[in-house]
């Protein structure tokens, strides 16, 4: 099944824990009504979870709701690839809040999981232990570790998590956020990322793992680097700003720089950059070139510029931008366009005018924009 969605998913869990409300069941009946995929996702997945009921009845009180949340908070699990995607649910150990739901499932295409992103999904702290629902757009960890959020409310983050685990903060789908680290490194977290961090972080080391897309404005201390792993690379920097787009299911990896200078260390090579220039890999081999810093730095400004999109740019735009799902006829699947996402404006602003400029006609079916032939 191609394209996934974490509420129908949830749906099923709901129903096959016996934890389902009315309202959900009556939801998911009309799901399975109208989807084959639906009731082919279902079948799937009560021959995956029924044999483990007895691992799982401890959450039988966890709602469709709550399974979403959670399923969410737990999306950087990962595990092996299968030719045939399978649905893996398993529990974690009890924690302040309840039972864990891990939910993931594989993909053929790339050898890592699939984010389970739905549109309105909280910003996610992770403290192993404890997961935090974040709102706004901004929070901040003094030199003490202790983390404000939501306006005024705190927590200690080397209270809540044991030295060896690591603090995650993940985004979904439609929203970004900002957070201040405790060495004053200000870290601006694009929609789909997540950024983790060891408690202690700037006592001798500076040292954080993203995936996604961050921007990032590295306090200056000449006497402790700033390093970010990605997934096959590593960022040296003492104080400077700079972009890194580094989706995990994405090519290519791109690192570029605003201000000051740094180092990006490969699987094979290392470049220095200078203002102005981005590391990408060439042919499989990290090269350091010229930097359109103007469209890097757009996304900032919440303008998305898409001068040469295919069809599965576009989906994967508004997938990610807004949590919305498009689908294109076959026939215009070769199509390729410019496309502007103004981020302030709602999906609908976006799919109207990409309709009108190219041609096409729109409607939305069961939650997904459909657009096709106006003949």
């Amino acid at each position: 099944m191609k394209n996934r969605n974490l509420k129908t998913e949830a749906l099923i869990i709901a129903e096959i824990t016996g934890s389902i409300t009315d309202e959900e069941r009556a939801e998911l009946e009309e799901l399975m009504k109208s989807s084959s995929d639906v009731r082919v996702l279902s079948e799937n997945m009560h021959k995956v979870l029924e044999p483990k009921m007895k691992e799982i009845s401890e959450v039988r009180n966890t709602s469709a709701e709550k399974i979403i949340e959670l399923g969410n908070a737990r999306l950087h699990t990962r595990g092996r690839v299968r030719r045939m995607f399978t649905i893996a649910v398993s529990v974690a150990a009890a924690c302040m809040v309840g039972a864990f739901f891990a939910v993931f499932y594989f993909s053929g295409r790339d050898n890592g999981t699939e984010a389970l992103f739905g549109k309105g999904q909280n910003v996610w702290l992770d403290l192993d232990e404890k997961v935090i629902a974040l709102s706004g757009q901004h929070g901040e960890i003094n030199t003490d570790e202790l983390f404000t959020y939501n306006g005024d409310k705190t927590i200690s983050i080397a209270g809540a998590v044991g030295k060896t685990e690591a603090v995650k903060l993940i985004v979904p789908w439609d929203r970004e956020y900002k957070i201040r680290l405790s060495d004053g490194t200000l870290v601006h977290m694009n929609s789909g990322s997540v950024l983790s961090w060891h408690p202690g972080f700037g006592n001798g080391k500076r040292e954080v793992s993203l995936s996604g897309e961050a921007f990032f404005e590295v306090k200056e201390n000449a006497s402790q680097p700033f390093i970010i792993h990605l997934r096959n690379e590593t960022v040296e920097v003492l104080g400077t700003s700079f972009n890194v787009r580094a989706y995990y299911n994405e090519k290519p990896l791109q690192i570029s720089l605003i201000t000051g200078s740094i180092n990006v260390n490969g699987r094979q090579q290392s470049v220095h950059l200078k203002p102005g220039q981005e590391a990408v890999y060439i042919n499989d081999q990290l090269r350091a070139q010229l930097s359109d810093t103007t469209a890097i730095m757009e996304w900032k400004r919440r303008m998305i510029d898409l001068p040469d999109a295919g069809v599965e740019d576009i989906e994967k735009a508004v997938a990610r931008y807004y949590g919305e799902k498009v689908e294109f006829d076959d026939a215009i699947q070769g199509r390729r366009t410019a496309a502007v996402i103004d981020r302030d404006q709602p999906v609908e602003v976006f799919i109207e005018r990409y309709a009108q400029a190219n041609g096409l006609k729109y409607s939305k079916e069961n939650g997904i924009y459909r657009l096709s032939l106006l003949h």
